[in-house]
């Protein structure tokens, strides 16, 4: 009887050893194909992750050795660079430089190419008009393209909202429009986003004109 009930026993493993076998054999290419598609997968993520590596320290290796030469020999960029962000923050640098160097021309130049080349970005737009505004500020209400230029930055949703309010403050300071100067003042300074720093100069002028 138990010798029975094991030959019964090792019959059925067979027979689900065969069963098995006959299904992998079956669905083997599909099995492989599956098999293959995960190597794929996870060697093509671990090839993006060491390629996005590679590439970001190239890049940071490029914006080191331009920094470097824009301050050591006033060398600046030519070519065209496919990535934004690093072309930006090179123009960005190379304005700072001419700047510094009192050559108002040429850092116009480059903040008037961030806004051709890269002006849909509303970021790099404002940054850069504001920063043309700073060179050459308005200095009345005459001065119509200036104005409107702030007009634009003090939108209300305007990354550099509060900076470009600031600078029309000074413009009705520069002229004694008082009541602009307390409506800009009580503008600004209800600003949930003001920085410290804005709210000490902005004080200052309160004080001045004595309007707390």
């Amino acid at each position: 009887m138990v010798e029975s009930e094991n030959f019964i026993k090792e019959v059925s493993e067979e027979v689900k050893k065969d069963n098995l076998f006959k299904i992998l054999n079956k669905f083997k290419w599909p099995l492989f194909a599956l098999i293959i598609l995960l190597i794929g997968v996870v060697g093509g993520n671990e090839y993006f992750k060491f390629s996005k590596k590679a590439r970001a320290q190239k890049n940071g290796e490029f914006l080191v050795s331009v920094v470097e030469n824009l301050k050591n020999n006033g060398q600046i960029v030519t070519e065209e660079i496919d990535n934004k962000f690093l072309s930006v923050f090179i123009k960005l640098n190379e304005a700072k430089y001419f700047e510094e160097k009192g050559d108002t021309k040429s850092a116009t130049a480059a903040y008037e190419y961030i806004i051709n080349k890269h002006g849909e970005n509303k970021f790099f737009n404002h940054y850069s008009k504001f920063q043309l505004y700073l060179i050459d500020p308005a200095k009345s209400l005459s001065d119509k393209k200036k104005v409107d230029i702030l007009d634009e930055l003090s939108g209300p949703d305007g990354p550099l909202k509060l900076l470009a309010l600031e600078q029309k403050l000074y413009l009705y300071v520069k002229i004694s429009d008082l009541s602009n100067i307390k409506s800009h003042v009580k503008l600004i300074l209800s600003d949930p986003s003001i920085m410290p720093e804005q709210v000490n100069r902005i004080k200052e002028i309160e004080k001045i004109y004595e309007l707390n």
